[in-house]
């Protein structure tokens, strides 16, 4: 292969690397993560947003493993002074039917937003739980985050 073809070769690597990274950094979090230590416990996180601000939501996962169809439903509370502010509940990861498992998947679904109320917020509250209790699903590394 020539010189010119080395170069072209690697622009091409190059833009493929770029591309992977602006997809992972439009679904990685912007405005803060929590980290889930599994399905169904609630986490606190202190967390300051101002009123107004639009968030969004996208549930990350290193690995998963499910049986069955299935959504990881996710429920987030805005507090301030330890008081709700803000609640919103959303879909945000959908198990397909049958069994499998996978690695390193971010989703985000477009009903998982909310607006900071007035007088914004000082922290957030998150849980995970399963939309279908009699299947079974397993998830490392779960998170979710927040976007704005």
């Amino acid at each position: 292969m020539g010189i010119a073809g080395k170069l072209g070769h690697g622009r091409v690597m190059a833009a493929a690397v770029l591309g992977v990274w602006a997809v992972a950094s439009c679904l990685g979090p912007t405005a803060g993560q929590v980290d889930l230590p599994g399905l169904d416990t609630p986490v606190e996180k202190p967390l300051a947003f101002p009123a107004g601000k639009d968030l969004s939501f996208a549930v990350h996962t290193g690995s998963y493993n499910y049986s069955g169809a299935n959504n990881i439903l996710i429920d987030v509370t805005l507090l301030r002074g330890g008081a709700p502010v803000e609640k919103m509940s959303c879909t945000g990861f959908r198990l397909e039917g049958g069994a499998g498992c996978g690695s390193s998947a971010t989703h985000q679904n477009s009903g998982c937003m909310m607006k900071v109320p007035a007088g914004g917020s000082d922290a957030i509250q998150v849980v995970a739980t399963l939309s279908n209790k009699s299947s079974k699903a397993s998830f490392e590394d779960l998170s979710v985050y927040i976007r704005d």
